[in-house]
């Protein structure tokens, strides 16, 4: 495959074409590279802790990483041009599933945080009835069908793109609207659910807590800050990816590319964040180091 080898990536909203190993391929790649190695080791560490075992608000933690892994491989998969990407690419004229599936691993992340608010909106609000919620119970489940859920999205948007136009691999525009729409959407309701949780945080400052209430309101601050962090991050991308379907010529700049970026950033300061933020995690690095007995 020669250096000037290049892709369409209008799938991903940015019909621009991306040139094999240049500075934009290289940063993008060489950010989700360190991203996706943070991650992995913040996924064995918040495994091992003792301090999560059994408590729901692991299973929150593991698929924010997850989810940050995999968006994280995909942009690695495509901006570092390997042959077996282009492989692929070649069909994506016929069958553009393949360069959507970029994005699910992100829209994925806003599901997450919207079952994640509801989570911690019983854990903070509804402390009596958290243990016994069915909601909570079924936590793994609900987990796994955010992805699920967010995949089945990801097929309806290209097969009715296909149906409505099959002479191109991008969508009209009232077709993406719709489906940038209900990608966000999941993760503006988590507002509401967060919200209630930073009003309770407030008045439980006042009071004396106990050592699993701390524990639940540092789980809680944290959420909120990376879920802020994220949100910044998606206005941008769901403002541009807008001004992109209404009229691609108003922006001057590979906006898309800035989005998968700035993700990877994301990716790398949620692990910085709880690791700042929790003793426990930074005691299991060092047993992991064999810093510490």
């Amino acid at each position: 495959m020669s250096n000037n080898t290049s892709f369409s990536a209008s799938n991903e909203g940015d019909t621009t074409s991306n040139n094999c190993y240049n500075d934009w391929g290289v940063g993008i790649t060489t950010v989700n590279a360190i991203s996706l190695v943070m991650n992995a080791f913040h996924l064995i560490i918040i495994s091992r802790m003792p301090s999560l075992k059994g408590h729901p608000y692991k299973y929150i933690l593991i698929h924010i990483t997850l989810a940050d892994m995999c968006s994280a491989a995909m942009l690695i998969w495509v901006y570092s041009c390997l042959e077996a990407f282009f492989r692929v690419v070649m069909v994506t004229n016929k069958f553009p599933i393949v360069l959507n599936m970029v994005s699910w691993p992100i829209n994925t992340s806003h599901w997450i945080f919207l079952v994640a608010g509801i989570e911690q909106y019983y854990s903070i609000c509804m402390p009596l009835v958290y243990k016994s919620s069915r909601f909570v119970d079924k936590l793994p489940v609900i987990m796994i069908l955010t992805w699920v859920i967010s995949f089945c999205w990801t097929i309806i948007y290209v097969v009715v793109g296909m149906i409505v136009d099959p002479s191109t691999a991008v969508n009209p525009s009232w077709i993406r609207h719709i489906y940038t729409t209900v990608n966000y959407l999941p993760l503006i309701l988590a507002a509401i659910p967060l919200t209630m949780v930073v009003k309770e945080l407030t008045k439980m400052r006042k009071k004396t807590l106990a050592a699993n209430q701390r524990q639940s309101l540092r789980a809680s601050v944290y959420l909120i800050i990376i879920y802020m962090i994220f949100t910044v991050f998606g206005l941008f991308d769901l403002v541009t990816t807008y001004i992109h379907i209404v009229d691609p010529t108003l922006l001057k700049f590979p906006a898309q590319r800035l989005r998968n970026i700035s993700k990877a950033f994301y990716g790398v300061l949620n692990t910085v964040i709880y690791g700042f933020r929790t003793k426990a995690y930074r005691q299991e690095i060092r047993k992991l180091l064999g810093k510490e007995n």
